[in-house]
């Protein structure tokens, strides 16, 4: 495990285009396959790794197998007119974390996680959010049964 770097920006562009594909033939209303023309060149130059951003990749034999891109955000001062006690709050946002489907369910994504909490924790967060497709059947029961977490909230959708 390493940090990312712009020169992973090809291997970004294959994990995001393979789970982008497998949620597309899972959900083709919801979802579609991600353009891979100029993918990896986007990736590059939309590379942010300031203080408040990590970015992780897992290798197995000289290949990026995983990515994990989290950031710390701050306290939103105008949320203590809402109700929400996690916006009040440091908090860890997990933006993605990507695991090609041939090592799935060897604990890397455990790791990668882990390591982001333990990041977040050290930036003063005290909370951990993220969100994610609620029927998908790789990532919902990873983040509830392996990671602990608990849903929060539910964005409905409705085609027009």
């Amino acid at each position: 495990m390493r940090s990312a770097t712009r020169d992973d920006a090809p291997a970004l562009a294959a994990l995001s285009l393979e789970s982008s594909a497998f949620y597309a033939e899972l959900a083709p209303a919801v979802f579609a396959a991600g353009e891979a023309e100029d993918f990896a060149e986007w990736i590059a130059s939309e590379w942010d790794d300031g203080p408040a951003v990590l970015a992780l990749v897992a290798e197995a034999d000289g290949l990026v197998v995983a990515y994990l891109e989290a950031v710390v955000q701050e306290p939103e001062p105008w949320r203590r007119f809402f109700g929400s006690r996690d916006h009040r709050e440091r908090r860890l946002h997990v933006n993605a974390v990507l695991t090609a489907a041939s090592h799935r369910r060897q604990g890397i994504a455990t790791l990668l996680v882990e390591r982001a909490e333990a990041w977040g924790r050290t930036k003063g967060a005290t909370v951990s959010l993220l969100d994610t497709w609620a029927e998908s059947p790789v990532s919902v029961p990873f983040w509830e049964r392996r990671m602990g977490y608990r849903r929060r909230s539910i964005v409905f959708r409705k085609p027009l």
